[in-house]
């Protein structure tokens, strides 16, 4: 048929869909449950009507199926315990491995030799029995775990069995004829219109079965014309109770034999019911709460990124002290002053009187302390650990991070999952201490470089003496002398200019260049400051990317929802459509 090839189509596209779809948790159980039971559907679609009619066999713990399959066929082909849950996967009595579909239930098939009897189930694996007799020739029964057990394994196995069957035998015992796992597959399988037999075991009286009917139709889920024909009783082996021949285990026996696929209408109305239930649950499932995720999500994401450009508060201008000390105490203009300057301009004999001790030591014996600065002020105290502090600061804007998506519902449950590689998305701490450390160890370079220069204002000056007679002596001592230098300096300019430009001179000189000097330390200072902070927003901005694309990994994108929702849509518009040929 036109429809039922359009139908498979579609179903196929959507099973890859939802392949690709990116999730976790509750919604990908019930995608993996989706898929297996449209799988099922397409099984009905595309059923032939040839080969025997697939009848399993449903019922809960205890209720011995594998017993009464076993008497069924007159032979132990099934394993049997006292045990409850002791069958874990599907045994098929067939006559042989061709009487199934290639693929039925999609799971791996293993033929039982004869010598390995009685088999014993195993999950996710058919296992077939060749079992040559009136009844497998018409059908394959399939033995199947317990719908109500403890092992959730083992109800998946059985409930794969429901959907896969083209025909149901219900078994149930007096104690646990009442048990509420069978109601919902009473009801399935009235609304898909599935052939359905029932049978009580163990039964001792007449009055328990009367009530098992009873309540079938009592409540809705099945028809009056299933009980009628469709009901039978197996007595305990030690109970006077005797059941009608029509409802005993030899009329059971014919009435499987006499079992035969629906007509291509009816099965075409039962898997249409199929495929409405699999989307109607496609929405509420897994739609609708990978939809509810993706907006989280979504939310997370712009929380983070309005976290975007943190600043590193560091501040290197403490390590820049020392060397604005070092270049002031090398400058000539700034060991007297700008105030004292005034009154040594005017005072030239008394300031040659009032050399500092390193001049005499040097006019005496020739030998000076180098510059003058005792090792003690140049000396750093009270170090900074930047290092330490960016690390810190990366750590706070990490835990900051961390508190947005532990905020969301689903973000604590994504970050707490072992594989969801939460950790592996956090940048290690060592590229902020990195930062720190090239760039101080850049800041460190040009400050050496600048330890040991002239000040500008010193080598000014010194030009200004060089051209003096004896310039080039005076030239010599300054180091260990600059006193001599700013006398010689003023006398020079007093001789030339006279004494108010010598003054107002040296005062602007003075202000000039020790601002010249300040400002460009300042600047360095500055200018460290300036990269760290660029560079740590930088890799904070890389940590808050990357957090945004974990958390995105976490959910499907919208388009792809959009497709599922719109592939949900085109095969609504078949099943709900006129039936084609």
């Amino acid at each position: 048929m036109a429809r039922s090839q359009t139908l498979d189509v579609q179903l196929c596209a959507l099973i890859d869909a939802l392949a690709a779809v990116r999730t976790d948790g509750a919604p990908q159980q019930a995608i993996e449950r989706f898929r297996a039971d449209v799988e099922a559907a397409r099984f009905h679609l595309n059923r032939r009507e040839d080969g025997p009619a697939i009848v399993a066999l449903l019922g809960g713990t205890g209720t011995g199926k594998s017993t009464l399959f076993n008497r069924i066929f007159g032979s132990d082909l099934t394993a049997t315990s006292f045990r409850r849950t002791f069958t874990a996967g599907p045994v098929a009595a067939a006559q042989h491995a061709k009487s199934l579909p290639p693929r039925w239930l999609g799971v791996e098939t293993v033929l039982v030799d004869p010598s390995q009897l009685p088999a014993r189930g195993q999950a996710d694996v058919l296992m077939i029995v060749p079992v040559s007799n009136e009844i497998t020739r018409r059908i394959v029964l399939v033995d199947t775990p317990d719908l109500d057990g403890d092992q959730p394994s083992h109800h998946a196995q059985a409930d794969r069995v429901f959907r896969w069957a083209d025909a149901l035998l219900f078994l149930v015992t007096p104690e646990k004829y009442q048990m509420m796992e069978l109601l919902p597959y009473y009801r399935l399988a009235t609304r898909y219109g599935v052939p359905t037999l029932f049978a009580m075991n163990k039964a001792e009286s007449p009055a328990v079965v009367d009530d098992y009917a009873q309540q079938l139709v009592s409540r809705g889920d099945v028809a009056q014309d299933a009980i009628s024909g469709g009901l039978f009783a197996i007595p305990r082996d030690d109970a006077g109770y005797e059941p009608p021949a029509e409802m005993n285990l030899q009329s059971l026996r014919a009435r499987l034999a006499a079992i035969e696929l629906r007509g291509a209408d009816a099965r075409r109305r039962g898997t249409s019911r199929r495929i409405g239930d699999l989307l109607g649950r496609l929405r509420d499932q897994v739609i609708a709460p990978l939809r509810s995720d993706r907006r989280e999500a979504d939310q997370l994401i712009l929380a983070l990124r309005a976290m975007e450009a943190p600043t590193a508060e560091v501040d290197v201008n403490p390590l820049m002290s020392a060397l604005q000390r070092r270049l002031q105490q090398r400058s000539i203009l700034y060991l007297i002053g700008p105030g004292r300057m005034l009154d040594r301009v005017r005072q030239v004999p008394g300031l040659i009187a009032r050399l500092p001790r390193s001049t005499w030591d040097l006019l005496r014996g020739g030998q000076s302390n180098g510059d003058g600065v005792s090792a003690a002020s140049t000396g750093e105290s009270g170090a900074i650990d930047f290092r330490t502090v960016l690390m810190d600061q990366f750590a706070i804007v990490q835990s900051r991070i961390d508190d947005v998506i532990r905020s969301g519902r689903r973000g604590a449950v994504w970050a707490a999952e072992p594989g969801a590689e939460y950790g592996a998305s956090k940048l290690p701490a060592e590229d902020a201490a990195r930062i720190a450390d090239e760039e101080l160890e850049a800041l460190k370079k040009w400050m050496n470089e600048r330890w040991n220069a002239t000040p500008r204002d010193t080598a000014i000056i010194k030009k200004m003496i060089k051209h003096l007679p004896g310039g080039e002596k005076l030239t010599a001592l300054s180091e260990a002398a600059p006193y001599l230098v700013i006398a010689a300096s003023a006398i020079t300019t007093h001789a030339l200019f006279g004494a108010d430009i010598a003054v107002f001179g040296a005062y602007s000189l003075v202000t000039w260049l020790t601002e010249k000097a300040s400002n460009e330390v300042a600047s360095r200072a500055r200018l460290t400051n300036q990269r760290i902070a660029e560079r740590f927003a930088k890799l904070a901005h890389v940590q808050i990317q990357k957090s945004c694309q974990w958390i995105a990994g976490r959910v499907p994108g919208a388009s792809d929802l959009d497709r599922l929702e719109k592939l949900t849509d085109d095969i609504w518009g078949q099943i709900e459509g006129p039936a084609t040929s």
